[in-house]
């Protein structure tokens, strides 16, 4: 490699995003950035929609004849998804022969380590108080040979890294009969910390997850489930959970309800359940978990035998 010349502001050796350190070549092209979201990549899995991606924090390095130099260390980069360029607030500039590596994050706590002191090493999520995770995003670019000139924007294909699920609960009751199903609880981790590989599968990160502190998380309720729901009826909430490959539990309240000609809806019974659900979560996909309810066989009548008059023994003659 030839020798890299480098300019710095100050007499820093790490370029931070907090100020306005500028490595310079002569003739040099910025470096600059776009980003999009990939979807689902299971095809049976529902979408959720598109993600509005409007800002990410980015992380980079450069590798010379002098080592490793930071140039990017978490400063916030704005943009719109599909955007040609987006607009990051410290410039930089490709070295010819210098390699890049980059790393993009959005709504993670970064933790870095002695080994890696410029790049993220781990991610951890962020939940608010009842347990929302932040939908964690995250990208790479790794091993860029920069080239004289005509350097490619960075563009990074975000991959979402955690789990999302949902319930559709469906019901074969007859008329007149139908379901409340309360307190949908999945019982999955309050917190995960995903540790980067820094090692490209199919152009994804193949990194690790582990969680910390088992917990309930709630998806609330499905009421009024009935017969006529022939597609079922799916909870308001959606929640993103941290990947995992064990079994997990799921537990709810099953209420039975009868409106048959009365004045007011009779409840006919309330059942407590747990289920053990074998199921993979992967980071990036998307779980419709399917509950199917049965008020049992309708009652049904029929007469079996039709009695008939037998005459009496004896009787006594009534004269007038």
């Amino acid at each position: 490699m030839k020798k890299l010349f480098l300019m710095l502001a100050a007499a820093a050796a790490v370029a931070s995003c907090s100020k306005d350190y500028t490595i310079v070549a002569d003739q040099g092209e910025a470096i600059a950035f776009n980003s999009f979201v990939e979807n689902s990549t299971r095809a049976t899995d529902l979408t959720y929609g598109q993600v509005d991606l409007e800002a990410f924090n980015l992380y980079g390095t450069v590798t010379g004849t002098n080592g490793v130099i930071n140039i990017y260390d978490g400063c916030t980069v704005t943009g719109t998804v599909g955007a040609d360029t987006w607009s990051c607030p410290v410039s930089q500039y490709w070295i010819k022969d210098a390699v890049y590596d980059f790393a993009a994050v959005v709504d993670a706590t970064v933790t870095k380590d002695t080994n890696n002191p410029y790049m993220p090493t781990t991610l951890t999520t962020v939940a608010d108080d009842d347990m929302n995770f932040a939908d964690m995003l995250y990208a790479q670019k790794l091993d860029y040979t920069a080239s004289a000139e005509n350097n490619p924007t960075v563009a990074f294909a975000f991959e979402h890294l955690l789990s999302k699920a949902m319930f559709t609960v469906t019901s074969n009751t007859q008329d007149g009969y139908y379901y409340n199903v309360k307190n949908i609880k999945v019982n999955n981790f309050e917190s995960g910390t995903y540790t980067i590989a820094y090692a490209d599968v199919d152009g994804k990160d193949n990194g690790t997850w582990a969680g910390a502190n088992k917990t309930d998380i709630s998806f609330g309720d499905v009421d009024n489930v009935r017969s006529t729901d022939t597609n079922g009826k799916t909870c308001a909430t959606q929640k993103l959970l941290v990947p995992t490959t064990d079994s997990f539990t799921v537990s709810c309240t099953i209420e039975l309800w009868n409106d048959n000609g009365e004045a007011e809806d009779v409840k006919l019974g309330t059942e407590d359940k747990t289920f053990t659900v074998e199921q993979d979560l992967v980071k990036g996909h998307s779980y419709n978990f399917a509950l199917t309810l049965s008020v049992g066989q309708k009652i049904e009548f029929t007469v079996s035998e039709n009695p008939e008059w037998t005459a009496g023994n004896g009787g006594a003659d009534i004269t007038l």
